[in-house]
């Protein structure tokens, strides 16, 4: 794969086109593709990278090993998403380990022709920022919902910002994630998550088939939210 196929990833992703819409080619051309199957382990916790990642195909989980040793998901990476933003400039450990759970394409730049394009491109300078800020401000929301909001109704939560990545079909819209999955995302065990699938499928909101998760009715998944949200 090729500067072609590379540019088709620009054209068909807006989050990837706002941030290479004004690459320099001579750092375009400095971009390489590799591919990844799916279940791979495609950067460790504590490992030291030498380059920049942005994901143009698949899915990935981002996890930490506790010192209990249980997995903890953090969040999940999609078409579009940077990887090794935290740490690329000074060259730092990887804070956690990022999982390819479908077959993965990414994009990888070498960290000096990075930093060489963050000086020549103000588009990506400032998107870079803006990131780096979301990012931040991301993760101190779900620390606050954490200590918020019930198991409940962060699993809905969950499955309401899955929804634009998920498939539609007739019945609903598909999301790729199990029961194990969910059960890491939230750092419990999967019989409480368990119980509020059931839950919610006894409500004809969801359906559960083998390794794939249906909303059916995403409409009541949001008012189910509002509706605990309300009452607490």
């Amino acid at each position: 794969m090729g500067m072609q196929q590379m540019i088709k990833y620009m054209e068909q992703n807006e989050k990837i086109y706002a941030m290479m819409k004004q690459c320099p080619y001579e750092i375009l051309r400095e971009w390489k593709l590799t591919e990844f199957k799916a279940g791979t382990i495609l950067f460790s916790q504590g490992d030291i990278q030498d380059s920049f990642y942005i994901m143009v195909e698949g899915v990935a989980d981002i996890s930490v090993i506790g010192e209990n040793g249980k997995k903890y998901v953090q969040s999940t990476y999609h078409k579009g998403d940077m990887i090794g933003e935290l740490e690329i400039v000074d060259r730092l450990p990887f804070i956690s380990n990022v999982e390819a759970v479908t077959d993965v394409v990414l994009m990888g730049l070498k960290r000096e022709h990075f930093l060489n394009w963050l000086q020549l491109d103000r588009n990506f300078n400032e998107y870079f920022i803006r990131s780096i800020l979301k990012l931040q401000y991301d993760i101190l929301k779900k620390e606050g919902d954490n200590n918020l909001y019930t198991l409940h109704d962060r699993v809905c939560s969950y499955l309401l910002r899955c929804l634009p990545h998920g498939q539609k079909r007739a019945e609903g819209i598909v999301i790729k994630v199990d029961k194990q999955q969910l059960s890491h995302q939230f750092a419990v065990t999967p019989r409480s998550i368990n119980r509020i699938l059931s839950d919610l499928k006894k409500q004809g909101i969801i359906d559960l088939r083998k390794q794939e998760l249906i909303v059916l009715d995403a409409m009541q998944l949001q008012l189910e939210l509002e509706e605990r949200k309300s009452r607490d």
